[in-house]
């Protein structure tokens, strides 16, 4: 099983270059910060307080990255709301994203290669090396949108980042994406998440629009 992160990260990286496809380059992170928010919110470790983030349960989730910022939030001296976390994630994330990919080379899902800047500068890439769990990835998301099957909590939460992400040309074919995009519109605003995170999850919902829309608006400028 997968992380809703490690999930949405697999959908941005370019399978063959091993790197973050151009459309997702500058909201990923963003996505990514709301994708580690979100689990901590379905798994019971973290809710909603009266608009701000707060620890419910300080048991180790097993997952690196989840607990990093689990305990991040534990010992903050202040609560914050949603949206001063995910930037506050977002500003770490270049370390919870190795930490992600490392889990997934760890899985054999990527691997990780050496390639040459300008001949002189080694990179790190990390091209897909088992393509079958992101295919089933793409086939769980498609039949939530396609199929008779209700999606769960994390493939609606999903379903948000890939929009917010710019994913959607990227998951969906061409013939597809107009009616993809106006069914995860309505699982957006009516999933029923359950009455003890629906609040917090949709907070984060918003939080993550706002940074991703932010950001690209900041970058075409």
């Amino acid at each position: 099983m997968f992380t809703i992160a490690e999930e949405l990260l697999l959908l941005a990286m370019d399978d063959e270059k091993g790197t973050v496809i151009f459309s997702a380059s500058d909201s990923l992170n963003y996505g990514l910060a709301g994708a580690i928010l979100a689990e901590l919110t379905i798994l019971e470790r973290i809710e909603l307080n009266d608009k701000k983030v707060v620890v419910i349960n300080e048991e180790k989730t097993g997952v690196t990255f989840l607990d990093s910022v689990l305990t991040e939030i534990k010992q903050s001296d202040k609560s914050k709301k949603v949206d001063d976390w995910i930037n506050r994630i977002n500003s770490k994330m270049g370390q919870l994203r190795q930490d992600m990919i490392q889990l997934l080379v760890e899985k054999g899902i990527l691997k990780e290669e050496e390639k040459k800047i300008l001949w002189i500068f080694n990179q790190s890439t990390y091209p897909t090396d088992q393509k079958i769990p992101e295919q089933e990835i793409r086939n769980r998301v498609h039949a939530s949108l396609f199929g008779d099957k209700k999606p769960n909590a994390r493939t609606a939460m999903l379903l948000s980042l890939i929009k917010s992400c710019n994913l959607v040309d990227e998951v969906f074919s061409k013939a597809e994406k107009k009616e993809a995009t106006k069914r995860m519109d309505n699982i957006i605003k009516n999933h029923d998440y359950g009455k003890a995170v629906k609040a917090s999850i949709e907070e984060m919902q918003t939080a993550v629009i706002v940074a991703c829309t932010t950001v690209v608006i900041f970058t075409n400028n």
